[in-house]
């Protein structure tokens, strides 16, 4: 497989309507993406639970009130990942012209007591595909690939973040469908 089908550093939205299914309107950045397989978190879809309850669960004082955590994915939902844009973070999965990735607890003690000095997301879960799965999906049409700049994630609320990502583009992403669906005869 040739380096330009890896979906790194893109946005994907999931193009299937099925309000049942976990990733309708979901709207997933790509961290990782090669012949072993992909890993991705959820941008758009909060737990309504605050960042100190996270912070006070670590033993970590945190006394100003934060932002809600981002649902992340249905993978390891147990584990806080902070996506930030920190590369000289050495213990995190760096990606290039684009976001980092970390569940390092240095970082988070750093986030926790104020001293972080980038900005942040905090997740809980990830989506994982694996060798050859998320292709297979994109090749279905299952998946809308957006190559727009990742920090939107940090200036946009998590809820705000498909109607930005759609002004950037030029279309309303959340009305494209899998053409599967659409043109079965």
């Amino acid at each position: 497989m040739s380096e330009e089908n890896f979906f790194v550093n893109k946005f994907l939205y999931f193009q299937e309507k099925n309000r049942d299914d976990y990733f309708y309107d979901s709207l997933i950045y790509v961290f990782e993406h090669n012949q072993q397989g992909a890993l991705g978190i959820v941008m758009n879809k909060i737990i309504p639970i605050s960042e100190n309850i996270i912070f006070k669960s670590l033993k970590i004082t945190a006394d100003v009130e934060r932002k809600n955590l981002l649902n992340g994915g249905p993978v390891d939902m147990n584990k806080l990942f902070v996506i930030h844009n920190q590369s000289d973070h050495k213990e995190s999965l760096i990606v290039q012209d684009g976001l980092c990735l970390t569940s390092n607890i240095d970082v988070i003690e750093s986030i926790g007591n104020g001293t972080f000095g980038g900005s942040y997301r905090l997740a809980l879960g990830y989506c994982g595909w694996d060798a050859g799965q998320l292709e297979h999906e994109a090749s279905k049409n299952s998946w809308l690939i957006l190559d727009t700049p990742s920090d939107v994630i940090f200036n946009k609320k998590p809820e705000e973040l498909v109607r930005s990502i759609s002004g950037k583009v030029g279309y309303d992403i959340d009305k494209i469908q899998n053409s599967e669906i659409i043109t079965k005869h």
